[in-house]
């Protein structure tokens, strides 16, 4: 398996604010990436020691980050809200979690700054929570709002509870969505097709690879 730059994953015990502040944009220039035609533009809300509210839009080449002082911006495309543990546990998941990001995914993959994310978007409006249970009850909790419709829903119409070793097999392409959710691995409580949905475009993002 091939296995991204590690100048395109965050220093070990990087802070929240330092990540989207400095970090960010500058691995954004050095990986010479453009952002496709219909980027969004994501929010980032973070809870708990660390935690902070940053804006992140693509503007001629450059990331362009902006902490914010709450509210609900109107221009808004993604909204991913979780504590700051969980945010920073995604690249250095620790004994209790699976890999949270593939190998050869990079930070900027978080964005959705790739052309099938921007068409990935386009199918999915909604508010849904992803739980992944770890080992010794280590939980890791992703909130993600979709579109006016998710931005604006005071709660997640949907939750999606994964097991660690479901989760791999989602990423690693050895489990099947349906073949997991069929073999009850995977629990949906709320809309369930707002969660169906969700979960096979995770699934089919995360198996692509970076």
């Amino acid at each position: 398996m091939s296995h991204v730059n590690d100048s395109l994953r965050p220093p070990a015990g990087i802070s929240p604010a330092s990540f989207f502040e400095s970090w960010l944009p500058e691995a954004f220039v050095k990986s010479g990436r453009s952002a496709p035609a219909g980027a969004p533009v994501v929010r980032v809300t973070l809870s708990g020691a660390g935690g902070g509210d940053w804006r992140v839009q693509t503007d001629e080449g450059a990331l362009l980050v902006e902490a914010i002082g709450g509210g609900r911006p109107s221009d808004i495309d993604v909204w991913l809200r979780q504590s700051a543990a969980d945010f920073l546990s995604a690249f250095t998941p620790g004994p209790d979690l699976p890999e949270i990001l593939p190998s050869e995914w990079s930070a900027l993959d978080l964005l959705f700054l790739d052309e099938r994310d921007v068409a990935m978007l386009e199918q999915i409006s909604g508010r849904i929570a992803l739980e992944i249970a770890g080992r010794r009850r280590r939980r890791w909790t992703l909130d993600l709002a979709f579109a006016k419709e998710g931005i604006n829903a005071g709660r997640a119409r949907a939750t999606v509870q994964i097991d660690a070793a479901t989760y791999d097999g989602l990423r690693t392409r050895t489990v099947a969505p349906m073949q997991a959710l069929l073999a009850g691995k995977v629990k949906i409580d709320g809309d369930r097709s707002l969660a169906m949905k969700a979960l096979l475009l995770t699934a089919a993002r995360l198996s692509r690879g970076g």
